[in-house]
């Protein structure tokens, strides 16, 4: 009897969960965007969110949410229970601050549910302009003639710009010192200034002043080569096999979700990126379309939380 009874309860919550995902949603959707208006993660909600629209039948909107680096824009996320707020996240809050802060506010695989890894973004590895090499290997060589000469900007500690130096600083055994900046834009302005010599950096900040020929560029951090710069090698074929520091942006839930909501918004974002017109405004922006299931998603949060831990406790970055 007691089987028969947990099995009815069992059919009627998953009725009740079928039902609920079959009239959500019921009032307007918010993307919750863990960075300022005009950013290029907001620029990918927005975009994102102007097409969902009229495939949901509801209001989406955007609501830009920064500080604490992106944590208390995921925080909100985690701690919305009206079924109708989510998340576009990025590296920074999902699977490097879990590891620097002591105390995180939220535990990304328990609290968020994964929906669909939305864009990637070039990391390329810049130099100024009057600096005398033209590829890693040439940076390498003058790095080991020079120990703690050259010094390298980030968008800030614990940054994945931060983070994908130290790497490099690891496997090339060269030593750097670190001078970190308030966000992309000043740390790119920086270098063009000559008052850093190298960056890691999103392609979006330095194309620029790469045009203005105050920048070189190396390489692209990214597991393989760029559509936006086809012609920058990979660090990978410069000589580091497995050098992979991808900026991605993607789509997440409060786990408390029905999975049914999950899976419709995967299938319309899917539909989303899919468009040539999508595809070409975001590329513009310096973000390629992504995609793929859920399960994907979580596995990179999952592999990336753990590589970039191990690339933590080794340098020894430490938020103050």
């Amino acid at each position: 009897m007691f089987r028969t009874i947990r099995f009815v309860l069992l059919l009627s919550a998953f009725t009740v969960m079928s039902a609920y995902a079959q009239s959500w949603p019921s009032r307007t959707v918010r993307f919750v965007v863990p960075t300022p208006a005009g950013s290029s993660v907001d620029i990918v909600a927005r975009v994102v969110a102007e097409k969902l629209g009229g495939i949901l039948g509801q209001a989406v909107i955007v609501d830009n949410k920064p500080g604490a680096g992106g944590t208390i824009g995921v925080d909100a996320v985690v701690n919305a229970h009206d079924g109708h707020t989510f998340l576009l996240g990025y590296n920074g809050p999902l699977t490097v601050s879990p590891s620097l802060s002591p105390k995180p506010p939220y535990n990304v695989q328990r609290d968020l549910a994964p929906i669909i890894l939305a864009v990637t973004q070039p990391n390329v590895l810049a130099v100024r302009a009057d600096l005398n090499v033209n590829s890693v290997k040439d940076l390498i060589a003058l790095a080991k003639s020079k120990p703690g000469v050259l010094d390298y900007g980030s968008v800030g500690i614990g940054s994945l710009s931060n983070l994908s130096m130290e790497l490099f600083k690891m496997k090339s055994g060269t030593y750097m010192v670190h001078i970190p900046y308030n966000g992309g834009p000043a740390a790119a302005l920086a270098l063009s200034k000559s008052e850093v010599h190298l960056l890691f950096a999103a392609l979006s900040n330095v194309q620029p002043l790469v045009k203005a020929g105050k920048i070189k560029l190396l390489a692209v951090s990214n597991a393989k080569r760029s559509v936006a710069v086809p012609e920058l090698p990979t660090m990978a074929e410069s000589g580091f096999p497995g050098f992979d520091a991808t900026t991605w942006n993607g789509f997440l839930a409060p786990a408390s979700t029905p999975a049914d909501v999950v899976q419709r918004l995967n299938k319309a974002i899917s539909q989303i990126l899919a468009m040539p017109d999508v595809q070409q405004r975001l590329l513009v922006a310096g973000a390629e379309t992504a995609g793929g299931t859920p399960e994907q998603f979580a596995a990179l949060l999952k592999s990336e939380t753990a590589a970039w831990m191990a690339v933590i406790e080794r340098s020894g970055i430490k938020l103050d």
